[in-house]
């Protein structure tokens, strides 16, 4: 098991389980006391989880469920779903940006049958998926670098995305309340209202999770959005409250 993949597994047990002793973990991952410590102390650095006198605990904060690491494991298939939809959207030679989300970045796995495409991202998780491709043409945009999101924000985020344009923009939201849409930080809220200036076409792309959490910040309204994503977890009550409301959108 790679080490990051060691990770992932820990922080999953730690959330099923809320609490797991040091060795349990370096038996149950056939690894030393010394590993699972070392990699106890990077996880609590970047805000995964609590590690307090032999034994790791979850971290069920507010920051911890916007931290990057633990969305990426959440919800898989369905970001799979959305990103094999949106990929249906991308032709060869176009521009297209992702923001930072962990369900565009689903999106990234889908692009190597693209003859030519450009990707435009604040995101380090979209270059580490895509730096080896030789079809992609990837643009980073800079910026003040977060550890906890795994992107750029800030002036200089904003000032490059302003000088650029794409064919399509593709986003994600922390919170769809109604036909809102909110997220925890504000410089993701303008980051992702960049992307959205700087593009033709607007994709939100949401796992039906996204409509029982909240988030404080408003950056979009659904009606802002020239194609709309959702996956089919999303709940019947819901799906016929949008509907009514004059939103057009596609189960996937």
């Amino acid at each position: 098991m790679k080490p990051e993949e060691r990770r992932r597994a820990i922080v999953a047990l730690v959330q099923n389980e809320k609490t797991v002793q040091v060795d349990a973990l370096a038996e149950r991952l056939a690894v030393s006391r010394m590993t699972i410590h070392r990699d106890l102390d990077l996880l609590e650095s970047r805000g995964l989880l609590r590690k307090d006198r032999g034994s790791a605990t979850a971290e069920s904060s507010l920051l911890f469920e916007s931290n990057f690491h633990y969305r990426e494991q959440m919800e898989q298939a369905e970001k799979r779903a959305l990103a094999r939809a949106a990929r249906a959207l991308i032709e060869p030679g176009n521009v297209i940006m992702l923001d930072d989300s962990t369900t565009t970045l689903a999106i990234c796995d889908e692009l190597e049958t693209i003859e030519h495409v450009t990707v435009i991202s604040n995101s380090l998780a979209v270059c580490e998926r895509l730096r080896s491709l030789t079809n992609v043409q990837l643009i980073l945009t800079g910026g003040n670098y977060s550890d906890t999101l795994q992107g750029f924000y800030g002036l200089i985020c904003e000032q490059t995305l302003s000088r650029l344009r794409a064919d399509w923009a593709f986003l994600s939201a922390s919170a769809a309340i109604g036909t809102a849409l909110y997220h925890q930080d504000q410089e993701v809220v303008r980051m992702k209202r960049s992307l959205m200036a700087a593009a033709e076409r607007s994709v939100l792309m949401l796992t039906a999770g996204k409509f029982s959490t909240r988030a404080l910040n408003h950056f979009a309204d659904l009606p802002e959005f020239q194609r709309i994503f959702i996956d089919r977890g999303l709940d019947e009550t819901t799906v016929r409250r949008l509907r009514q409301a004059g939103i057009t959108f596609d189960l996937v």
